[in-house]
This record gives C-alpha cells, sequence and structure tokens, in this order.
C-alpha cells in the first residue's frame, strides 16, 4: 500500500462506523475520565497491597505534589496509616480511585478520598468512601471527619453521597495585636486564674471534665457533644498543639472550674490560634467571656505576638458576637463534615 492511503479494512470499519480497536480504547479511557460525563466503570473496592500503596497516595493527592509529600509523610510516621485505605481499579486494571480515613488526634480519623473530574462520578466515588467509613465502624475510632472550602462543591456532594453529615460551617477569623499597650481584663468579683495542670493524674481528670462542661448547651458544632470521651478531647489538644503555661488558662468562680482557653504559637511565625475557649453552663453572661479572651490578647501581646486566629462555628452568635467586639474579622469559611464511628 502506498504511504498515505487508507486500507480497504479500514474504509470498511469506517463505513459500517465501527471504530477501529485502538480508537475504542481511546474513547473508553476518556468516557471513563469523565469527558463524556459517563459514570466511571470502577470494580469492586478493594484494600491496596503494599505495592499499591504509592499509586493509592498518588490518586489521593491528584496533580498537586505538595499533598503528595504530606500524604507520604503522613504514612511512614503511622504503621496504621493505611488501616481503613480502600481503592477500586478501571477495566483495564489500573487503580482509579482511593478513599483512606487517615488517623488523627483525639481517637480521630479524617476523610479523604480521589477528586472526581465530573459530576458523574459522585455516586461511585461516594460508594467507595461509604466502604471505608463502614469498615472503620467499631473498631475503636470516635468519628470521621473532613473540611472543606465551600466552592468545592463536587467534593462536598462526595461526602453527603457517602453518608456523611453535615456539622457545620466554620468561619475563621483574625485579629491584629499592635503593640499599643495592653487592656487588663475585667475579672467578675469571685474570679481568678490558673495556668492549666497537664502534668497531674488530677490536673488531667480536672482539664477534661472542665472541656465536656463547657460543651453542655454549646452552640459550637453541637453534634459532637458526646462522639468523644472527655479523655480523648483532651489528649486530642495534647496531641497538636504544644502547652504553654502561659497561655493555657483555667478560671475558677467561687472556688469551682468555671471556663478555659488554650493557646498555642504557630511555629515559625509571630501568630497564634486560639484553639479552644469555653465556659462552663452556670457561669455564663458573667463576664468570664470578655475577660478570658482579654487576658489571653494581654499575654499573646506582652510575649510580641502580633496576629491571633481562631475558628469558629457561623451558627454560634454569642461566639461571634465576642470575637466582633474584640476586633475579629473573618478571612475565610470551610465547610465540616462528620460521621461517628460508634
Amino acid at each position: 500500500m502506498e504511504s498515505g492511503r487508507i486500507g480497504m479494512e479500514e474504509v470498511y470499519r469506517s463505513s459500517l462506523a465501527i471504530p477501529s480497536p485502538r480508537y475504542a480504547l481511546e474513547v473508553s479511557l476518556l468516557d471513563r475520565t469523565g469527558l463524556f460525563g459517563h459514570a466511571p466503570d470502577w470494580g469492586e473496592p478493594f484494600q491496596p497491597s503494599i505495592s499499591q500503596r504509592a499509586e493509592a497516595l498518588r490518586r489521593l493527592a491528584g496533580p498537586d505534589p505538595a499533598v503528595l509529600r504530606r500524604l507520604i509523610r503522613d504514612a511512614r510516621a503511622d504503621p496504621n496509616f493505611f488501616q481503613h485505605a480502600w481503592c477500586v481499579a478501571d477495566p483495564e486494571g489500573c487503580l482509579g480511585a482511593t478513599a483512606l480515613l487517615a488517623p488523627q488526634a483525639g481517637n480521630t480519623l479524617q476523610a479523604l478520598v480521589t477528586h472526581g473530574t465530573t459530576d458523574a462520578a459522585i455516586p461511585a466515588l461516594g460508594r467507595l468512601l461509604a466502604r471505608a467509613l463502614d469498615g472503620a465502624h467499631g473498631q475503636g475510632r470516635a468519628m470521621a471527619q473532613a473540611l472543606l472550602e465551600p466552592a468545592r462543591g463536587r467534593e462536598l456532594r462526595v461526602l453527603h453521597a457517602a453518608g456523611m453529615r453535615r456539622l457545620a460551617t466554620l468561619g475563621y477569623y483574625e485579629r491584629a495585636l499592635p503593640r499599643r499597650g495592653r487592656v487588663a481584663a475585667s475579672w467578675p468579683d469571685g474570679a481568678s486564674i490558673t495556668a492549666c495542670d497537664v502534668h497531674s493524674d488530677q490536673g488531667r481528670t480536672t482539664l477534661s471534665e472542665v472541656l465536656q462542661s463547657t460543651y453542655e448547651a454549646t452552640l459550637d458544632c453541637p453534634a459532637l457533644a458526646g462522639l468523644r470521651t472527655p479523655q480523648e478531647t483532651l489528649e486530642g489538644h495534647l496531641a497538636t498543639h504544644a502547652v504553654d503555661p502561659d497561655l493555657w488558662t483555667m478560671v475558677w468562680l467561687e472556688g469551682r472550674p468555671a471556663a478555659v482557653s488554650m493557646c498555642a504559637l504557630l511555629p515559625g511565625t509571630d501568630a497564634a490560634e486560639l484553639v479552644y475557649l469555653g465556659v462552663v453552663r452556670p457561669a455564663r453572661g458573667r463576664g468570664i467571656g470578655p475577660a478570658l479572651l482579654q487576658h489571653t490578647i494581654g499575654r499573646l501581646e506582652h510575649r510580641g505576638v502580633r496576629s491571633l486566629h481562631l475558628a469558629c462555628d457561623e451558627a454560634n452568635a454569642p461566639a461571634l458576637h465576642l470575637y466582633h467586639n474584640a476586633g475579629f474579622h473573618r478571612t475565610m469559611r470551610r465547610i465540616a463534615f462528620m460521621h461517628a464511628l460508634r
């Protein structure tokens, strides 16, 4: 046959509108990537073998090398990192998608799943994540969580399809701390403050009980109340944030624990994060919250910190009022999802 001519077999196939084998394979691959909006043609979920773990992480990270590096780092640090990892393969045997529940502090798991390229992939990805959640039930963990920006609508729908519950819309707030002289906190009568004791058994017990008491009738992610034991809640804070006696404060009112705040310096910056601030129910409405926040701001200014950051449930009107009056402004929002595992 002369170069550039079409062979008789190809003419015959063209006349019958039957694609060549190679063309059919290309169309099949395009369909699975979602170019035509077709649902992914994946097999049954399976847990990845050791040799498949690197590819499973690549499917989670997508094109972002920083995310892949973080996943690899976390996987190397925890021998149980892949305990709740599930994958699906396409008809060619290539790994198509991954769902992973990554271990976190406080006896929780972080829900991660491959990003879908079209809406057609949402049901299949939801089923894959649901399989991972089902496998984690009754295995000792308290819950699975996920946190996404509101603009990532397709990923939010995958979490919903997997049966995860929308917990809250979290607002992230910031306040500059100019060096202009500190304002003393105005405490109610009978109030005193101490550093949180996390080194003795009695101190940890007291702190965990106060944390639990501050969640009674809370408006800040109320669905979380009771999902973890007080000890698990405290262990989550201790594992995630360095304890600074100058910035972990217990408020006592008439000799009883009334409130607690935990603040952590952000490494490598001149900023800090207000990790937690809570007042027990009988002590609310007496000015302890504003006083404790002002006390914390004063301690940070004394340390040379230039900005304070925090997150708050957007449905918690009293807390938002407190932070607005203290000069905080919102910088971004995220949507929190959760799934109870026991």
